[in-house]
């Protein structure tokens, strides 16, 4: 199962959840039969899908598990977590930040300037932590340094300004 969210609030009278989606993306939801929530010493629950619908940014979902809005109270704060099979993109779709986890970085004349080991966000863009022998380093993964993206060998080419992973 993969984290794509948190639980924010609850919704009316039936013990609908507001899940904020971190990415922002939902396509995936149209297949979701199952979801975990994770609470926050790590017991994870699993919860079958009644209903769901997009909402601000992220989905207002249903479960027969969740009887009213007293108990979908409870699950305020709880990580949401799906099956990793619903976040695979397609040929020609976008990607999913996960696709590319553990995939080395490298620059366009691939020397290897680390591996993706996380991601964050500054609300601007998706930012991949890179992991080398420097350190961590955040780097903007924006469309203009992207120049090649190898499921392959799991790479990703990008063009850096130079002294962004803390070389001299």
């Amino acid at each position: 199962m993969k984290l794509v969210g948190k639980v924010k609030d609850a919704h009316g009278l039936r013990g609908e959840l507001f899940v904020l989606i971190f990415s922002g993306d939902i396509s995936w939801s149209e297949d979701l039969e199952v979801f975990q929530l994770k609470d926050g010493l790590g017991q994870t629950q699993e919860f079958k899908v009644k209903k769901i619908k997009p909402h601000k940014k992220g989905i207002i979902i249903s479960s027969p598990d969740i009887q009213d809005r007293t108990h979908a109270e409870k699950l305020i704060g709880h990580h949401f977590l799906v099956a990793e099979d619903l976040l695979v993109s397609k040929q020609g779709e976008t990607i999913f930040l996960s696709e590319i986890l553990n995939f080395s970085l490298v620059d366009e004349k691939n020397q290897v300037l680390g591996k993706i080991s996380g991601f964050s966000s500054n609300g601007m863009q998706d930012l991949l932590i890179i992991k080398n022998q420097r350190g961590e380093h955040l780097v903007p993964f924006v469309q203009p340094w992207i120049k090649n993206l190898d499921f392959e060998n799991q790479c990703v080419q990008m063009d850096l300004p130079p002294g962004l992973l803390g070389e001299e």
